[in-house]
């Protein structure tokens, strides 16, 4: 028997749909049912991610189409860093209450795969999502697969941390999953290309994992004066004659230790590895780690690379996608005992009637992590 706080009297509500590229529509259509097993979410916050960004500007697309409760939708309900509150729990369900507060990694793993009897859940052979092949956040109800709930994608928000900053977890965790991969640690020098959102979260995270020295590269020189007050060592401009030598000289000519490349565009990666001298890449110490953690856009992504000077540096290279539900728990750990202050990230706060609005502050680059609050 599913239990619920909430009427079933009235079975729409309102969510945005993306019916066209730049084109949101506000409409009333079916609240989900909870599924067997599962939960029901009234949506409390959904933060916008970059990837929702790019299949706002038709960068991206949603392979197939969503439907609730087998009735199809005029487009997908994007938005997958969700925020809670359970208001309805299914048939089964022991381990959650009606009227929790909880964070859900989207991420919905088959566990059965190779890969995810591996252990890297993460790029399950059968990988679907909230917010992708299942519709997410940007509605005012969201339905909450019992896969999900069963392994520890659910995860409660502890008492006084606030809901538009707690659904920041997943992509923290997604952050997490690089810099775990990488090994980021005690004196490491970090070099991180982008200062939007999710170059900002690697600059915090890098210095909560013991990072000595971060440098980042970013042409926007408000979100250059944001990456320093946030903590970066150095700011660069990747545009600035003198780019390379002012990274040589914070890196006190070693190079960096780890390099995370989180802005979507080939620039920034062919940029550090034009630079080599006398064999070895300039910008990167024997033994670096490098991250290619932003998606790019289908076209132009090569990159020639010098397989000598990776051999003789012993340069570790890592392609870095989604996360675990360890990680989302981890993750939402360090926000809640303010590890990783979530909240200096938060730049706007806007109802689901303005998610129009809310996708444009989300590219401004005067904003980093924009919430959308349905209610």
């Amino acid at each position: 028997m599913t239990r619920t706080t909430e009427s079933a009297v009235s079975p729409a509500m309102q969510a945005a749909l993306l019916v066209a590229p730049e084109r949101f529509e506000l409409q009333n259509v079916l609240r989900p049912a909870c599924p067997e097993g599962g939960l029901l979410l009234r949506v409390l916050a959904c933060a916008i991610c970059g990837s929702d960004s790019r299949l706002f500007l038709g960068r991206k697309r949603i392979k197939g189409s969503q439907e609730i409760d087998g009735r199809p939708l005029s487009g997908p309900i994007i938005g997958h860093e969700i925020a809670g509150r359970i208001v309805e729990v299914g048939s089964g369900v022991t381990q959650y209450r009606m009227d929790e507060d909880v964070v859900v990694a989207p991420g919905i793993s088959c566990g059965t795969c190779d890969l995810c009897r591996g252990g890297h859940v993460q790029i399950c052979r059968n990988y679907e999502a909230l917010g992708y092949r299942y519709p997410g956040g940007f509605a005012q109800y969201v339905a909450v697969p019992a896969l999900l709930g069963q392994d520890g994608s659910v995860n409660r928000i502890p008492a006084g941390t606030p809901p538009w900053a707690a659904c920041l977890a997943e992509p923290l965790a997604c952050a997490l999953n690089a810099q775990e991969a990488m090994g980021i640690r005690n004196g490491d020098t970090v070099f991180i290309a982008g200062a939007g959102p999710m170059g900002s979260l690697h600059l915090i995270l890098a210095r909560q994992r013991g990072a000595s020295f971060i440098a980042i590269s970013e042409p926007d020189p408000a979100r250059r004066a944001t990456a320093k007050n946030l903590g970066a060592d150095l700011v660069v401009d990747p545009a600035s004659p003198t780019w390379a030598r002012d990274l040589r000289a914070g890196a006190r000519g070693r190079g960096f230790s780890a390099a995370i490349f989180a802005v979507s565009s080939i620039a920034p990666v062919r940029q550090i590895f034009s630079h080599i001298e006398a064999g070895a890449y300039s910008l990167l110490t024997a033994g670096a780690r490098v991250n290619f953690f932003a998606g790019l856009d289908p076209g132009d992504t090569g990159l020639p690379l010098d397989v000598r000077a990776l051999h003789y540096q012993a340069i570790s290279t890592f392609g870095s996608v989604n996360s675990a539900p360890r990680q989302n728990a981890d993750a939402l750990h360090l926000i809640a005992t303010k590890a990783v202050d979530a909240s200096r990230l938060v730049t706007a706060r806007l109802p689901l009637a303005k998610i129009g609005e809310a996708m444009r502050l989300a590219a401004s680059p005067a904003h980093l992590k924009v919430v959308i609050e349905p209610e």
